[in-house]
């Protein structure tokens, strides 16, 4: 390759580079969460949202009873023992009572009930009241109804099932003992209850001794994230680009127009006069407590805090930015959260961030305070910044934070994923020409014979050309009708198939 070819090779990877450090993970959704009194001309949240977490005030309905089929949906168990339940109890998310249980008065309230149906006499009623009094002492150790704030351990639902069998076969109810609770979520972020069955251990009588009181009760989980303006976050690469190198007349009005044209696409996709990318999550169960390993720094965030903390402007060494650099942070980071979220991690040093415990909008602001600070995004970093200007403010966004409720703990949806490229584009761009394959030559080669400046094509002979029916292929990715690709993307479609095309000609 003679010089101009790797300018122009080292140019394009670096490009490449570029726009794989900045394309940002976006918010898919719109459910916030306000932190502060003050509000976003973007995003407004009113105050009845703001009083209340999504994770305040949620209660586990559960109901313990027999059924004829366990082998249904949890909705349509939970509703058939509405009419067929022994037991009900409702706990808060610490499995702690939030109204008394009688256990002996919810017994035999249901025996009288079956007296007529199945011939149990009172003297029967009696006797088995006195059974499953003593089966019931054995696990609450005490008499008398629970009071509010009693944890609801494994045991107890486990004993309260053997009782549910023993009083459905004294009475003649054939079927399955079985618990399901319901817990219904904040409209915002779901539109239907989470019911789940309960099936304890066969050691849950002896999980006390090990720490294992309430896993009965099984937790979803909100994923919290944190954002930064993208608007911001582009006038500041803007205005880095013009102190590389000035831009002529031409090369500003076409820019004006790109610019344009993508506002109002991304208008359009997200609803609202701008774009909020994910500078970090994090989970919250729906008892309040940090979810351990869940803290996740996006790419785009890092690449932001190089591009703010560059001390070079306006030379650009090569190989910028280095988000490597926050390798070690990030593992800080992570290690100080999965503390605070409770996990043992030994003798490690670093001090928390706030007092472990279910968290509130203060720890939320304090959690995303310090990451920021550590992570050069503060706002003493930013404004000493010379791409930072007073009118578009800090990229961050303190006011509130987007909120999703996952259905299952196990889900990995929210997770964010860096580019699958970056790492190999660098290597590329670092070493040069001489570890290019020859594929990878000849795909960046200005001379490549097959490439063409569309520029020089202002009436789009060769864009017609290459998209005429003749060129396209014949079947298409399974999709829905109206997503179609645009004209580009089906050019490129057909310079990719071109080869083969013409390979499978040349054959005939």
């Amino acid at each position: 390759m003679g010089n101009d070819e790797q300018q122009h090779a080292m140019d394009v990877l670096s490009y490449w580079c570029a726009v794989e450090l900045f394309s940002p993970q976006n918010w898919r959704d719109d459910q916030l969460i306000a932190l502060s009194s003050s509000r976003n001309d973007d995003h407004r949240v009113s105050v009845s949202e703001q009083e209340r977490l999504p994770w305040d005030g949620i209660h586990a309905d559960l109901l313990i009873g027999p059924v004829d089929n366990e082998r249904r949906s949890y909705t349509n168990l939970y509703n058939d023992l509405q009419s067929r339940k022994i037991y009900r109890l409702q706990t808060d998310m610490h499995a702690r009572l939030t109204k008394p249980f009688s256990f002996a008065e919810d017994t035999e309230n249901w025996l009288r009930a079956q007296a007529a149906k199945s011939g149990l006499d009172k003297q029967t009623i009696t006797g088995l009241l006195g059974e499953t009094n003593q089966l019931w002492l054995e696990v609450a150790k005490q008499p008398g109804p629970l009071p509010v704030g009693t944890e609801l351990t494994d045991s107890m639902v486990s004993r309260l099932l053997r009782v549910v069998e023993k009083l459905s076969a004294k009475a003649n109810r054939p079927g399955s003992a079985c618990a399901v609770y319901r817990k219904d979520y904040d409209h915002r972020f779901a539109r239907r209850p989470v019911h789940q069955v309960v099936k304890p251990d066969e050691s849950s009588e002896q999980q006390e001794a090990v720490g294992r009181q309430n896993r009965w009760l099984k937790h979803e989980r909100f994923r919290i994230a944190v954002g930064l303006s993208q608007r911001v976050v582009t006038n500041a690469l803007l205005k880095a680009a013009k102190l590389v190198r000035e831009l002529s007349p031409a090369e500003e009005t076409a820019q004006d127009e790109v610019l344009q044209e993508l506002a109002h696409r991304q208008s359009k996709r997200a609803g609202g006069p701008s774009a909020v990318a994910s500078l970090m999550e994090f989970c919250v169960r729906d008892d309040g407590c940090l979810v351990p390993r869940s803290l996740m720094l996006s790419q785009y965030a890092k690449a932001v805090s190089c591009l703010f903390n560059h001390e070079g402007w306006p030379d650009c060494p090569a190989g910028w930015p280095h988000i490597e650099v926050f390798d070690d942070t990030e593992s800080k980071l992570k290690s100080e959260f999965n503390r605070l979220a409770g996990e043992d991690s030994g003798d490690e040093a670093g001090r928390p961030m706030y007092k472990a415990g279910p968290v509130g909008r203060y720890e939320i602001e304090s959690l995303i305070e310090h990451v920021v600070d550590r992570m050069g995004l503060d706002d003493r970093a930013v404004s000493s910044s010379p791409l930072f200007a007073r009118a578009d403010g800090s990229p961050l966004i303190r006011d509130y934070v987007n909120c999703h409720l996952e259905a299952s703990s196990e889900s990995l949806n929210g997770e964010m994923m860096d580019s699958f490229f970056l790492e190999d584009l660098e290597d590329l761009y670092q070493n040069g020409p001489e570890i290019f394959s020859e594929p990878v030559r000849q795909y960046l080669s200005v001379g490549h014979p097959r490439r063409f400046d569309m520029q020089k094509d202002p009436e789009g002979h060769l864009v017609g050309d290459f998209t005429e029916p003749a060129s396209m292929p014949f079947g298409r990715w399974p999709s829905a009708s109206n997503q179609f690709q645009s004209t580009g993307q089906q050019l490129a479609i057909n310079q990719i198939r071109r080869p083969w095309r013409d390979m499978a000609a040349h054959r005939c």
